[in-house]
């Protein structure tokens, strides 16, 4: 087998995208880097860059190695960047490993990016180009995100004053000022935890589908009401606890506990030892490691 290091399967995978997303014949040019650029004529350019973890390795001797890349697509004007798209692994983070079990470049990983890619980016640059204001009414919003938080859309302000319509930066606003709210940043950040811990592999799916109602109301409603007391209690967290009172999913229902009762600061340390037990039926791995 051609041993190979991780600059190899970084250009490896550049090549793949580049082949796959078939920019050379789109006018795209590549950088010494490797990063993926057009500039237009309007002052517009179109960036596909590309990062790489400073923990890359390839160890053949004992067959393992990790090559991690990262990357986000781009529209910018100037210095300004007005459309981002980027996608992101299920298990956190921003870094995708790029090797199978063999050491090998999976490319069964890249195809899963082509399709994303073309879809919310490549066809949004051409229904943009063809008409502007058209290709923004679908993400007249800061934050357009998969059902999956696996990809989000990122649009500037600036993107919807320029090239939208009058009624699509009042709807931007509308959503801007939405985002904002407690009610939304604690369905926003109790959605995306929810997700990585239905997908981590660290977690005991098994106990935390089997908790009850009841069990879950003894553990957080003591932490509810010593912040309360204490005056840590903010309205986020009351959104995050009215969502977990709505909440009729066993599994998702221990997940909205753990968001409402981690990191206990400020309060006495029994709740600390409270915490730290919950943490190690949620994450019996971390308990190991812990106590090593």
């Amino acid at each position: 087998m051609e041993q190979k290091h991780p600059a190899n399967i970084f250009a490896e995978a550049l090549d793949y995208l580049w082949n796959g997303l078939g920019l050379e014949e789109k006018g795209w040019k590549r950088l010494k880097k490797g990063d993926f650029k057009k500039k237009m004529k309007n002052g517009l350019t179109y960036q596909i860059w590309f990062d790489r973890s400073r923990y890359n390795y390839i160890d053949y001797e004992i067959g393992h190695g990790n090559v991690e890349v990262g990357f986000t697509c781009i529209i910018k004007q100037g210095d300004d960047r007005l459309y981002s798209f980027r996608i992101e692994p299920t298990t956190g983070g921003s870094f995708f490993r790029m090797l199978t079990d063999d050491l090998r470049l999976n490319t069964g990983l890249l195809d899963t990016f082509l399709p994303l890619i073309k879809a919310n980016y490549l066809d949004f640059i051409d229904r943009f180009e063809a008409n502007p204001a058209e290709a923004l009414q679908p993400v007249c919003a800061p934050f357009t995100e998969a059902e999956d938080y696996s990809w989000f859309i990122y649009v500037r302000e600036q993107m919807v004053e320029r090239y939208g319509t009058p009624e699509q930066l009042a709807e931007y606003r509308r959503q801007a000022e939405l985002r904002g709210t407690p009610e939304h940043k604690a369905k926003n950040w109790m959605g995306s935890m929810l997700f990585h811990l239905s997908h981590a592999n660290d977690v005991d799916h098994a106990w935390a589908s089997s908790r009850t109602k009841e069990e879950l109301d003894q553990v957080v409603e003591p932490f509810v009401q010593a912040k309360r007391q204490t005056g840590q209690w903010t309205q986020e967290d009351e959104a995050g606890y009215q969502l977990y009172q709505q909440e009729t999913d066993p599994k998702k229902r221990t997940f909205r506990v753990w968001y409402l009762i981690a990191n206990p600061r400020g309060l006495p340390k029994e709740f600390v030892q409270k915490e730290l037990e919950f943490r190690w039926k949620l994450f019996p791995d971390k308990k190991e490691e812990e106590s090593k």
